[in-house]
């Protein structure tokens, strides 16, 4: 039975192939984007779960409090790890984990070329990291590789980069000029974990506590600058963990807490929750559920709209096959029969299309930069991946049994006797539901279609608006060399001398990427010399001047013979409120020459300047309290603010002098608006797959209409030819058939329109600085929906317009 009800859904397909290929390509787009969004679910969903002890494995941070400060830090003190590995029998074992500075790494074989790479993913962790986590090792011991100091365990690709085919175990990559030992290779770190590395190097270095009385006193606790994952029992429950750290607390933070009206409380965060649920500072960048719930909303949406067209189209072609139905009825099929039967037609082509879908899903993932642009590595491994095989035959058949649903129902319920004699017609209720469907259709198109072009003219906002500093046209190139560290006044003058170089300075700080997370300071305030928290930056001579950064108050450092040190300091607009710095009825000092100073610093410095307010950081967050901080040793990186023309010939005589200054690194710079720019990428890369989402629902929707203008076309040949016999002209006649198109279409935006503006209202609460909501984009996107419908409707109805009124007065 099932094997003919197969064959005749085959002829089905063939004998109306416009209508069935239509019908297959919707169904196909609506399978392939639910493939691919099932990968990205998958791979967001099972973030650290590779690790065979996941669910025993969590990371400590810490809620610091005193005064002026209140900080929730992914990262915990190092000595923390090994007291409570000591004291408290649950921790099974603890491993501690700090990312490596960029660095430059050597690999000098005896005979052959010298292999020097910058490498960015370097952890430095504990002997007892394999004991914890689970990686596949290709050589060496997990036991015994990160035991000896100086030794490193690399990753497969890491070690190809640098080894080539030869056997890398025992040999040595040069680390800030020491050799370290490769011990082990493992597999390449998973894509989804939020602990990513290419090198593990061995032996975290402790710090020295004080003991004092029998006691430890020591601020160290409180300095958090290590990632520390406990292996707890199994089915632990981490309320047994805080009830019994306040002893720890008393004995080893108690003593510090105590001198800035401190309280420290321990956060246990189990590893697979970090990705979605962390909201600490100083953590790796984490999972945004908002955006897995957009992408998987609209991923329902593009299928809905594909079971819409094949709804659609069968209940609008049943007038065709009203004379079939009634002939099976009369030869004895059941209603039951004939409900499967048109299940079975819907399925058919339902898992055709999933064929289809395959293919497209494995060009997007193989043949264009989808994995690139995601930051993801998504593979359509079906024979590996259980998963991902059944659940998109699950999704295909699902698909053909929600569309082949309501034409099943519908179709054998046609009269016998009224479609044996040709006289069946379309009933009122299927004309509703197919203009409620298209109405659903553009509704859901044009609500995504206005979400996208909001979401970029944020993107767009944020990339343009004035952040209060110049951040075009400047290049930064890191200095590396101590070498040239100590001679970096003499190297700035000698840029200098370029014309097309207009400015120079150095800085630790890059606005954007680096900008220290706070520094603790004793600051003057009505009550006395209080403790509080700044952003800080620090920098060299010239940093305002260079970075074009507007000083509104007092003066800016002094450079050359008479330079500032250390202990006078530069305020943002933001301090001084925080601060109530400014000058008001009972208080005419303002800001400059009010007291600041490091915490333990025994010296008093002042406020010698106010900036304008700056974005330093993204304008996701409100500008910080900063202070800006005149180092007495310049560092960090070199910053060069050059002239717009002649950009190669400049950028070709830095490489040049640069080489002079420092031969012993290869050569790199960036520029400083694409570096800021950057902290907006995955802004735009939720932006590129919406848009790419927004089409396919757009085109998915014309789909439908196409074919359902076909049908209706070619439904009113005859009452066409008779208009044009009482002259009704072409364009006329496509305006009759498109008409009802357009009422639903303006229908769909009305509707739409204040759940898009709500929608739009809660993302952009993302963002400190927003754009203004233009109520013309709304506008603009329903006329194109109109315009693209129209020229859709005319395709087919041009042709039936033009037709000869005797030809169609002919038809039927």
């Amino acid at each position: 039975m099932i094997r003919n009800q197969l064959r005749f859904s085959a002829r089905v397909f063939l004998k109306d192939k416009f209508f069935s290929i239509l019908n297959m390509l919707g169904l196909a787009l609506g399978i392939a984007v639910s493939i691919i969004l099932l990968l990205i679910l998958q791979n967001d969903l099972s973030y650290d779960k590779y690790h065979a002890n996941y669910k025993r494995i969590y990371r400590l941070g810490g809620h610091l409090q005193a005064t002026g400060v209140d900080g929730r830090s992914a990262r915990s003190a190092r000595e923390l790890g090994a007291i409570l590995k000591a004291e408290f029998p649950e921790v099974q074992e603890v491993v501690r984990a700090n990312s490596w500075d960029r660095t430059l790494l050597k690999y000098e074989p005896k005979d052959g070329e010298e292999k020097a790479f910058y490498e960015e993913n370097i952890v430095r962790t504990d002997s007892t990291y394999f004991q914890v986590f689970t990686h596949k090792f290709i050589a060496g011991d997990p036991k015994t590789c990160l035991r000896d100091l100086r030794t490193l365990v690399v990753t497969e690709s890491t070690a190809k980069r640098y080894f080539g085919d030869d056997n890398p175990l025992d040999k040595s990559l040069i680390l800030d000029g020491t050799p370290w030992k490769v011990t082990a290779v493992i597999e390449d770190v998973p894509e989804n974990t939020h602990l990513k590395f290419d090198i593990l190097l061995s032996r975290l270095v402790d710090r020295e506590w004080v003991i004092e009385n029998g006691a430890v006193k020591s601020e160290a606790f409180w300095n958090p600058d290590v990632y520390t994952y406990l292996l707890m029992p199994d089915h632990y429950n981490p309320k047994d963990f805080m009830a019994k750290f306040p002893a720890i607390y008393t004995k080893y933070f108690k003593s510090f807490g105590d001198q800035v009206g401190g309280k420290y409380t321990p956060i246990l965060e189990p590893l697979a929750d970090i990705h979605f649920n962390s909201t600490l500072q100083a953590d790796e960048p984490h999972g945004n559920k908002a955006y897995l719930y957009a992408f998987t909303g609209i991923g329902i949406f593009i299928i809905l709209l594909a079971c819409i067209n094949y709804m659609n189209l069968s209940t609008a072609k049943s007038v065709n096959r009203a004379g079939e139905i009634a002939m099976k009825k009369t030869l004895g099929s059941s209603k039951r029969a004939l409900v499967f039967s048109f299940l079975m037609e819907s399925v058919f082509l339902s898992m055709l299309s999933l064929v289809l879908a395959i293919g497209l899903v494995f060009f997007v993932l193989k043949g264009t930069s989808f994995n690139t642009l995601v930051g993801k590595n998504l593979s359509p491994d079906f024979l590996h991946n259980p998963l991902l095989l059944f659940g998109s035959i699950g999704i295909a058949l699902g698909i053909g049994i929600i569309s082949g649903l309501y034409p099943a129902f519908y179709l054998p319920g046609i009269p016998t006797i009224t479609a044996l004699k040709g006289a069946f017609k379309n009933r009122k209720s299927s004309h509703v539901l197919r203009r409620v469907l298209i109405t659903t259709q553009f509704a859901i198109s044009i609500f995504v279609v206005v979400c996208t072009l909001f979401m970029q003219d944020q993107i767009d906002f944020m990339r343009s608006r004035e952040l209060g500093f110049n951040k075009e046209n400047v290049v930064v190139l890191p200095i590396l060399d101590t070498l040239v560290q100590h001679q970096l006044t003499g190297i700035k003058n000698e840029f200098l001398q370029n014309p097309n170089i207009t400015a120079a300075t150095t800085s630790y700080s890059i606005p954007g990427m680096n900008v220290d997370g706070g520094s603790v300071m004793m600051a003057e305030s009505k009550e006395g010399m209080t403790q509080q928290r700044f952003t800080g930056m620090f920098v060299g001579d010239d940093y305002l001047k260079t970075m074009g950064i507007t000083l509104v108050d007092g003066r800016d450092f002094q450079t050359g013979p008479k330079a500032d040190v250390s202990d006078v300091f530069i305020a943002n607009e933001a301090a001084v409120k925080l601060m109530g710095w400014g000058k008001d009825s009972t208080d005419r000092q303002g800001p400059i020459g009010r007291k600041l100073k490091w915490f333990h610093a025994e010296k008093d410095g002042h406020i010698i300047g106010v900036v304008k307010d700056f974005n330093f950081n993204s304008l996701h967050n409100a500008i910080e309290p900063l202070i800006i901080v005149k180092v007495d040793t310049e560092g960090g990186w070199l910053h060069l603010r050059v002239k717009g023309e002649n950009l190669p010939e400049t950028m070709a005589y830095i490489k040049k002098k640069w080489a002079e200054f420092d031969p012993n690194h290869p050569y790199e710079y960036f520029f400083l608006d694409e570096r800021f720019n950057a902290q907006y990428k995955e802004d735009e890369v939720q932006h590129t797959l919406l848009s790419n989402l927004a089409y396919i629902c757009m085109f998915i929707s014309l789909l439908g209409l196409l074919g359902l203008s076909a049908f209706t076309a070619a439904q009113r040949t005859k009452e066409i030819g008779v208009r044009k016999v009482h002259g009704a002209s072409v364009p006329h006649i496509i305006f009759l058939l498109y008409k009802d198109v357009m009422y639903l279409i303006l229908t769909a935006a009305v509707i739409i329109v204040p759940l898009a503006y709500y929608v739009i209202e809660k993302w952009m609460g993302n963002f400190a600085y927003q754009t203004s909501l233009n109520v013309f984009t709304f506008v603009g996107v329903a006329l194109t929906a109109l315009v693209f419908s129209f020229f859709t409707v005319a395709f087919h109805s041009l042709k039936t317009a033009r037709m000869n009124p005797v030809n169609a007065l002919k038809y039927e």
